[in-house]
């Protein structure tokens, strides 16, 4: 990262809402003046339950903005720095929706934090109140499967974004996904959005 004055801004909220418009501005009017361009999320949605920070695809650009050919092309004009967003995932993503509809039977069972994975003997009130949550409640949702199996899953921000287990091999994997996107389309630097949240431990605040 350039010893510059970085820009951190929402494609749709800075000139013409573009990638392209980000572009042209970057090349034109404010040429040599950002040494890093951190641009807030752009995912599918951009406009979600979260401000674009509950991707229902954390692969896909939002096509309102562009394309991964529009951020590959700015990214060989300035130095491109994107959030992964590490806790959580949209529960209208297509991996909830496959293992909402098979439950075990999906490959990304185990994708999503269960109470059980943190508190395997139960958990106690005095370790659920003992939880750091920076919203009011529990950072719990029960959900029901189309089997009729009832999970309890984290949603440490809401009922929207599911907690990802980024122990479990695919957390990891889901994750690896990411970054290889982002690598692939010249991604240089990256944010790790709300990692302080996405260990949990028993006995302990979660955070």
């Amino acid at each position: 990262m350039k010893n510059q004055v970085q820009l951190i801004t929402y494609v749709d909220r800075f000139g013409g809402g573009r990638l392209t418009d980000l572009e042209d501005l970057l090349a034109g009017p404010l040429a040599g003046l950002f040494g890093t361009v951190h641009l807030l999320p752009f995912f599918d949605p951009i406009d979600g339950a979260d401000a674009g920070f509950d991707p229902i695809d954390h692969t896909r650009v939002d096509e309102r903005l562009g394309g991964w050919a529009d951020i590959g092309r700015l990214a060989r004009q300035t130095d491109i720095m994107a959030d992964v967003i590490v806790n959580h995932i949209s529960a209208r993503s297509p991996q909830f929706q496959d293992y909402s509809r098979r439950g075990g039977e999906s490959p990304y069972d185990g994708l999503f934090l269960t109470l059980d994975a943190v508190f395997p003997d139960g958990a106690r009130e005095r370790d659920l109140n003992a939880i750091y949550r920076p919203r009011p409640g529990l950072p719990l949702t029960p959900v029901t499967l189309a089997s009729g199996g009832k999970r309890i899953l984290w949603t440490t921000f809401t009922a929207q974004q599911l907690d990802i287990d980024v122990r479990h091999r695919q957390g990891k994997a889901y994750l690896e996904s990411i970054l290889r996107t982002f690598s692939t389309h010249g991604i240089r630097a990256i944010r790790l959005d709300a990692v302080g949240y996405a260990i949990k431990r028993a006995g302990s605040s979660c955070f």
